[in-house]
């Protein structure tokens, strides 16, 4: 996965004073409410002035946002050091009168901007109750107008270990090659990137809402952006009121482990995938059963690593094709669009030439300045936030086990990780845990990037959350799939504040519908 939500070159939490039950009141902002409260020690940042502008985002602008930057520590440990430029964009209230507050936005990643994502925010609530709120869409350190980091590489880190000892190695190469890409750019111990963490960023999002002059937020995650609410509200549980998780991590799998848990359930995808594309064979040409059509698929990832691809002015090798597999398979409103690049996949491993559509050039094509952007903050972040194994010989053993149950996906998410080479220790321990401040959890059953367990986990670890389960196989939900059962309760919950009574289940709309 480019992200735990898919990178593309295109797209927390209080104990609400007594509200530790189903039906209390998370309370809105009030004039009182909105005094500054400043972080200990950062008087001098929680002063800044805030200069508004217009973004130069077409979409952004017209939608009435405008965009600042502020100045925040690179080592909160050491504020009076150096310092990064965090930028972020706001579409501010209207209905002052029924004002809420603040609401924070993390589209996930690690290493996705979220300048943005308050459009998308604004229209699932809809025009009455995004006029309530001030939609913050801030950019995470690291990528985007937040002082963005720069590696040089040469492609996404996610690369299959392939189907034997040489396969391994060179996914093992490839990933050393990343980290001496970082070292030649920022040290070799890179001294420098040790302080783009969750925990930082949490920091960030903080010293935010300080400036802006709030008490409280609330806050919208997606994927990994869950984990960085989950962080926010277990260091900062006095400053959160209204709490959204979409598509959960646990945290005590935060890490490798994230990758690792995403599988089985790509292999679950796949099969899912291969049941619809059986009886389309007349379209796609792709097996008759659902066994032939995934036998196609696991086809053209081998030929792949016998002889890379050639696709248009591309080549896709056997590390990059079974990504490209995956990027493919996270909706299962999309079925129809991953076959047909599937069948110039399989045209291109019979030796037939193609043409890549707009995905696959996504996929295959070399990385702009944007994808490296987000690639260099999604390695620096995951290696600075808990320490992986630097012993070959742990994955190599994760990648074998995993072959019989997973022969596409086990040896892509268990294979090599850059942190194997990451220089250095992290200089604080990750969170693992999760905290007591109510909150609501929207997952899916079949996702494909953070599996259904870890929104359970996550689920477990905060006592006084409530989970909307959707029957489907998606990463993302609210706003992202429009299912109206999803999308009511989420509103009813930003709109009063109150978590509905007990968990929920959803089921996946019709087809049509």
């Amino acid at each position: 996965m480019k992200r735990l939500r898919p990178l593309r070159r295109t797209a927390a939490v209080a104990a609400l004073a007594a509200a530790t039950t189903a039906g209390l009141l998370a309370p809105a902002q009030t004039a009182s409410a909105q005094q500054r409260a400043e972080p200990s020690n950062l008087g001098k940042f929680t002063h800044q002035k805030v200069r508004w502008e217009k973004c130069g985002v077409k979409d952004l602008d017209a939608a009435g946002a405008r965009c600042a930057s502020i100045r925040v520590p690179l080592d909160y440990s050491r504020p009076d050091g150096p310092t990064l430029a965090i930028g972020f964009s706001r579409i501010k209230a209207t209905d002052t009168r029924h004002r809420v507050g603040l609401m924070m936005h993390n589209s996930g990643g690690p290493g996705g901007p979220s300048l943005d994502m308050p459009l998308g925010s604004k229209a699932a609530m809809g025009e009455k109750l995004a006029a309530r709120y001030d939609l913050i869409g801030m950019d995470p350190r690291g990528v985007g107008r937040s002082s963005p980091l720069h590696c040089g590489t040469s492609g996404h880190w996610l690369r299959s270990a392939g189907y034997d000892d040489a396969g391994f190695k060179a996914q093992a190469r490839y990933e050393a090659d990343l980290v001496k890409s970082c070292q030649q750019k920022y040290g070799k111990k890179m001294p420098y990137l040790r302080h783009f963490t969750t925990r930082n960023t949490a920091r960030d999002t903080d010293l935010l809402r300080a400036v802006l002059g709030e008490r409280k937020t609330s806050y919208f995650g997606v994927s990994y952006g869950t984990y960085l609410g989950a962080v926010y509200a277990n260091m900062f549980p006095g400053h959160v009121d209204r709490l959204l998780l979409d598509s959960a991590i646990d945290p005590a799998r935060w890490g490798t482990q994230a990758f690792k848990d995403a599988t089985q359930a790509n292999e679950e995808f796949l099969d899912a995938w291969a049941r619809w594309a059986a009886p389309r064979n007349g379209t796609y040409g792709l097996g008759d059963t659902p066994a032939k059509a995934r036998a196609t698929v696991e086809g053209i990832a081998r030929q792949a690593a016998r002889k890379p691809l050639k696709v248009g002015p591309y080549t896709a090798d056997g590390q990059q094709v079974p990504m490209a597999l995956a990027m493919m398979m996270s909706d299962d409103r999309k079925f129809a669009n991953a076959a047909e690049n599937i069948r110039l996949l399989h045209e291109a491993a019979q030796g037939r030439t193609v043409e890549p559509t707009e995905e696959l050039t996504a996929e295959f094509g070399a990385p702009d300045a944007e994808t490296d952007n987000q690639t260099s903050l999604q390695m620096s972040l995951i290696c600075a936030d808990r320490q992986a194994p630097h012993d070959l010989s742990w994955y190599r053993h994760n990648v074998e086990a995993s072959r019989a149950k997973a022969p596409l996906y086990g040896p892509l998410f268990s294979g090599v990780s850059p942190c194997a080479y990451w220089p250095g220790k992290p200089v604080e321990a990750p969170v693992l845990t999760g905290n007591d401040v109510p909150g609501l959890i929207v997952q899916s059953t079949g996702d494909p990037r953070t599996s259904y367990a870890n929104g359970q986990g996550l689920h477990h670890k905060m006592p006084n959350s409530r989970l909307i389960t959707l029957k489907a196989r998606v990463h993302g939900v609210y706003g992202f799939y429009q299912n109206g059962c999803v999308d009511r309760q989420v509103n009813d919950y930003l709109s009063t504040g109150r978590l509905p009574a007990k968990d929920t289940t959803c089921e996946k709309a019709p087809a049509g519908r």
